[in-house]
């Protein structure tokens, strides 16, 4: 008889599966939904655990569908429209045409339909190239038919402009379809070449889901496949601690990254640079200024190496001797992040947040451009994802 429930050394093999599959981050969130999955599976398959974990390991289809279950396709049309307006206003007109944008991680098809709609409403000689990990979710954006609740983020007029009703459903018209094309791709895999002409990346609500690792080595491999593109990434989403290969660049009310050899920026060894104030450790601490600088720097470049756990260390030291100082606590919540230590990472980026918000004026530095008003957003950002 199968049993009814998955046992909890099932759902970490299977999660280690995912995890050096497609990078996927094995946190209690995800065994929630993996455990839905596998028996949603094996009620289709008919096998027993330890049966379908032998055929998982050996079947590539099989595996494939475990993902086009496991992955989530939440998105949205113009979802974050922010995005698009300073795609619209200060990238697009920059960049010579014909021009493409990838969608990585496009979910059913409504990002990748929202560029093309922006480029045929803008007049510019554009493609937009969509991939996914989910076989399933490309089959929903090649078929470009959504339900009345699926278009919520467009206007009537847009409605009007690119979509048709048929039946219950409501159909992109064909040539917005026709500027859109699909790729089946792994994150975690090289850069495909359809994708390498690229002058724009929209990355958005995907790296949240990586290990750091996979998420640093999509940055990574980008940014030497595409070294002239931009990359916009989800609201939610930095950069900071997985990566030194980008600049930041606020447009308008938000933000966009290109990778360093573009900007001319030197690339340093940390992700975010220790900036100290002796007014923030206080008169006659010249000893202790010193040592913060050498433990700003020795915790930059454990968590740049992949040792989360040193890096935390050190920034904890530093927190101690700045205690004020929200660097300190920012430096330490990403270490924390890094180590997949929420709850402790919450609270050190809400130590952060609430130094910034109590005196913004007292922190006169800047992130990689974040003054210290637009860092206490994002803060404010990290703590509603990560779990009280």
């Amino acid at each position: 008889m199968i049993a009814l429930e998955p046992s909890e050394a099932i759902i970490c093999r299977v999660a280690e599966l995912l995890e050096s599959e497609i990078g996927l981050r094995p946190e209690s969130a995800l065994r929630a939904r993996l455990r839905r999955c596998i028996r949603d599976e094996l009620a289709v398959l008919g096998l027993d655990f330890e049966r379908y974990l032998r055929a998982l390991g050996a079947s590539a289809s099989l595996r494939q569908a475990l993902l086009n279950r496991v992955t989530v396709q939440e998105t949205g049309f113009f979802r974050h429209p922010e995005h698009f307006e300073i795609l619209a206003q200060h990238i697009l007109p920059t960049l010579p045409q014909p021009l493409s944008i990838w969608s990585a991680g496009c979910a059913n098809g409504q990002e990748a339909f929202s560029l093309a709609m922006l480029l045929d409403e803008l007049g510019i000689d554009g493609r937009v190239i969509a991939t996914d990990v989910s076989t399933s979710a490309l089959l929903r954006t090649n078929a470009a038919s959504y339900a009345a609740r699926e278009i919520t983020g467009l206007s009537p007029e847009r409605i009007a402009r690119h979509l048709t009703p048929v039946g219950q459903a409501w159909e992109v018209n064909p040539s917005i379809r026709a500027r859109v094309s699909t790729v089946h791709h792994n994150l975690i895999e090289s850069v495909p070449h359809r994708v390498r002409s690229s002058s724009v990346v929209f990355c958005r609500n995907v790296l949240i889901y990586f290990s750091d690792q996979h998420a640093r080595g999509f940055l990574d491999r980008v940014a030497d496949a595409l070294p002239q593109a931009w990359m916009l990434l989800g609201a939610a989403e930095t950069i900071w601690s997985i990566g030194d290969r980008y600049d930041t660049v606020r447009l308008g009310d938000t933000y966009a990254y290109r990778p360093r050899s573009v900007c001319g920026v030197r690339v340093t060894g940390g992700a975010l640079p220790a900036r100290v104030a002796a007014s923030q450790v206080g008169a006659g601490h010249a000893d202790d200024v010193a040592a913060i600088a050498i433990l700003a720097e020795a915790g930059r470049e454990s968590l740049a190496s992949g040792d989360p756990a040193a890096a935390v260390v050190s920034f904890r030291k530093w927190a101690y001797l700045a205690a004020d100082d929200a660097l300190a606590h920012l430096h330490l919540a990403l270490a924390l992040e890094a180590m997949n230590d929420r709850p402790s990472a919450q609270r050190a980026f809400g130590a952060a947040g609430r130094l910034l918000g109590a005196d913004p004026a007292r922190h006169d530095y800047a992130i990689d451009g974040y003054s210290p008003n637009e860092l206490y957003k994002l803060l404010d950002a990290k703590q509603q994802e990560l779990p009280q």
